[in-house]
């Protein structure tokens, strides 16, 4: 099934959360979909879990509970949704309720504070993307006014690594751009084979692995099925993924994420890279 059925939308209230409400409601609109609001309280320190016995601890967790229900009563308009309150950590909830609960998509933005904000995504968001079993949602400029114009969505670029092992996304992803009625374009960056005009050597190198990229392409779009454009492009993944969305104007990336394998799994390892510098929101799978 390439839509989906129950959406978690973790809320903690920020402006960044508040921004992608109207998205959230949009895929729920979309796919017919159950919406479930979820705040999780964070465990202070001092409580079990992040103890530090030597001082007390003055929280009343029992009296916050119906106060944070009604405000997430008055939460955006999404109609009727259910709503849930919990006691803990943050990213570990989430990913347990995701699981515990049929949820087949988290939504929720990045969150990276301070100087060094390019660098991060915020530490939730990143244990959602490694913890979770579904697909997650995430927009890492959602305070910013350009995501309004990313739906609804009429582009799909696919970022791949090279392995039929990829082949399950480019489907998956296929199937979800006909349901939206978007276009959809494959990429794949090369690493390595940069090569700067007038440079001595390693310019047949550079030749041989973007034959190599092309050839590999081929093999995954056979295993897929498939027979999409593709831009198959010499640098850094991170990089060469942004650009080639924003010649496109990619209203949506799609990405697989997982661990690494041995030689396999550049791209997979390099989802927070390629998230942090996305023009546009991105689905993990």
């Amino acid at each position: 099934m390439a839509g989906f059925r129950h959406i978690l939308f973790p809320v903690d209230f920020s402006e960044r959360c508040k921004a992608i409400c109207p998205y959230v409601k949009s895929f729920a609109a979309q796919f017919h979909a159950k919406v479930t609001l979820l705040n999780v309280v964070q465990i202070p320190p001092g409580m079990p879990g992040g103890i530090d016995p030597s001082y007390p601890v003055m929280f009343d967790y029992k009296a916050l509970e119906p106060q944070i229900r009604e405000v997430l009563k008055e939460y955006c308009d999404l109609g009727d949704v259910e709503r849930i309150v919990r006691l803990g950590e943050p990213a570990l909830d989430i990913a347990d309720y995701a699981k515990e609960n049929g949820v087949d998509l988290i939504m929720l933005p990045t969150h990276g504070y301070g100087k060094f904000r390019s660098l991060l995504l915020g530490s939730v968001t990143s244990k959602v993307l490694h913890d979770a079993d579904c697909p997650v949602w995430t927009a890492p400029h959602a305070e910013g006014p350009g995501l309004k114009g990313h739906w609804p969505c009429k582009s799909v670029l696919v970022a791949v690594d090279r392995g039929a092992e990829q082949a399950p996304v480019v489907k998956r992803a296929v199937e979800l751009a006909q349901e939206l009625g978007a276009g959809v374009r494959l990429v794949h960056a090369v690493p390595g084979a940069e090569h700067a005009p007038g440079e001595t050597g390693g310019e047949e190198f550079s030749h041989f692995l973007m034959k190599m990229a092309d050839q590999d392409m081929a093999k995954l779009q056979q295993a897929a099925g498939t027979n999409l454009e593709a831009s198959v492009v010499a640098g850094a993944v991170g990089e060469v993924v942004r650009q080639v969305a924003e010649q496109h104007h990619a209203d949506l990336l799609i990405i697989g994420r997982g661990v690494m394998h041995e030689t396999l799994g550049r791209l997979r390892s390099r989802s927070y890279e390629i998230i942090r510098e996305s023009p546009c929101p991105v689905l993990s799978f």
